[in-house]
């Protein structure tokens, strides 16, 4: 386990080499059908949050809490909630912030830095505990899955 201070590129890129084995997992079709991380990155904020929580606290010894908020414009079918994390209150970590292009938010597939104007403007934002992914078969088996990706193994 690591225990040194990251930086925000240091935690980009473990975000993103986490992200990519979802992506793996994805395109591998080694997530239940049923699963919400099937349909990553759209509809599976707070899964994908939680399993990166575990992996940056297992791994790395990074605590964070997860933000949760209400997107909104005029657009009613844009409407959506909304989960990532949040690191020593300060450090936003989005590993789904790819399902958010289309309001011109982010320029990349995840965001790591600090807050701004989108998780601004969400409505009902509050930071709430993660969710102890070990106490939920469906989360566990996703992160194993993920895991393997990581690794290699197929």
């Amino acid at each position: 386990m690591i225990k040194k201070k990251m930086n925000v590129e240091e935690i980009y890129n473990i975000t993103e080499k986490f992200r990519l084995a979802i992506l793996d997992a994805k395109f591998d079709r080694r997530f239940h059908y049923r699963d919400r991380m099937s349909n990553f990155p759209s509809g599976c904020c707070d899964d994908a949050s939680d399993l990166l929580a575990y992996y940056l606290m297992e791994k790395y010894n990074l605590y964070t809490e997860q933000g949760n908020g209400t997107y909104r414009d005029k657009n009613p079918y844009n409407n959506t909630n909304h989960a990532w994390l949040v690191l020593n209150r300060k450090i936003i970590i989005d590993i789904t912030a790819a399902q958010f292009r289309f309001c011109g938010a982010f320029s990349k597939d995840i965001y790591v830095g600090k807050s701004f104007s989108f998780y601004q403007n969400l409505d009902g934002v509050k930071l709430v505990r993660n969710y102890d992914i070990t106490k939920s078969e469906r989360l566990w088996t996703d992160y194993q899955v993920i895991m393997s990706c990581m690794s290699g193994e197929f």
